[in-house]
């Protein structure tokens, strides 16, 4: 499983893709598939249901009612349901993908795509770095990206524009290797951003350091996926090394490990919060990995015990 996002607030439903271009929704508070997404119009000649032509899904997200996925073949396929019916082609190979309120920022080799209503609202917007991770705020007024450089490069984003892109600020000295993970609050206070080793956590109003690296650095290999709980209290870190973290802001000091979570590495790390009706999901945790598992975790036990 190379991705995996949730669907509409509230319906239960939750996303996950893999390395073959299949795409499946699953019961967000069951844990059984509902079924594979289709592509209307396509012959599906294997019978396989396969969205991305076979290529690995690099990233999923869902807004205002679609579900968006790029995979290796260089499109952005919107599905809404369970059928696949637009796509968008890009001019380099997508490897992520943020959204906010009515913006999505695709991240490629070469640069940055913005997407507004389903369509390509920007050129290609190259950087003086390569890009390895992004992630919008909520009003899609500031956009956090990551390079190769070791830093987080903060932008300003316009409405409009072939570049609506303004560079505002660079957190620099934060990190010894390029971040692969940003993950921003519920509130907005505050942002994540995890390398091969540390995790670290910034504040959004002056970008200085929560956390800084080598205290939360106990993760031996590249760190891929973050996800804060409900109430921004507690982070969640998922890495190659296999292993799942969970931090908390208040007892800086404290961890809790769950060890081989997943063999291969873990590709993908939410908190279910919202995403479920009942409000069970606060402290319920779902994990995805290159073993092809889905995992759901209870943590509140373990989180009253230890960070309470």
């Amino acid at each position: 499983i190379s991705a995996m996002t949730f669907g509409t607030p509230g319906s239960n439903t939750l996303y996950t893709a893999d390395t073959d271009g299949v795409i499946i929704e699953w019961n967000g508070s069951t844990g059984k598939a509902k079924g594979r997404v289709s592509v209307v119009g396509e012959k599906d000649a294997d019978v396989t249901g396969k969205v991305h032509a076979g290529a690995t899904v690099t990233a999923l997200t869902f807004h205002d009612g679609t579900l968006y996925s790029a995979g290796w073949d260089d499109y952005v396929r919107t599905t809404q349901g369970r059928s696949c019916t637009d796509k968008l082609k890009m001019e380099s190979q997508p490897n992520a993908m943020t959204c906010g309120t009515t913006l999505i920022v695709v991240m490629t080799v070469e640069g940055l795509v913005l997407i507004r209503d389903k369509q390509i609202a920007s050129e290609l917007i190259r950087l003086p770095y390569s890009a390895t991770a992004v992630c919008l705020s909520k009003d899609d007024s500031v956009l956090y990206v990551s390079g190769d450089d070791c830093n987080i490069h903060v932008y300003s984003v316009a409405s409009s524009g072939s570049n609506p892109l303004s560079e505002s600020h660079v957190i620099k000295g934060g990190h010894l290797k390029p971040v692969h993970s940003l993950s921003l609050s519920h509130d907005g206070t505050k942002l994540a951003a995890a390398d091969v080793r540390d995790v670290c956590v910034y504040s959004t109003s002056d970008y200085s350091p929560i956390v800084s690296k080598g205290r939360w650095c106990f993760h031996t290999q590249r760190i891929g996926c973050l996800s804060w709980s409900p109430d921004d209290t507690v982070l969640a870190s998922g890495g190659n090394d296999d292993d799942i973290y969970l931090w908390c802001i208040a007892k800086k000091m404290k961890r809790i490990h769950y060890r081989f979570a997943h063999r291969g590495g873990v590709t993908g790390l939410r908190f279910v919060g919202d995403a479920v009706s009942g409000g069970a999901g606060d402290w319920m945790l779902v994990s995805t990995g290159n073993d092809g598992s889905v995992n759901w975790w209870s943590v509140e036990e373990n989180v009253t015990s230890k960070f309470k």
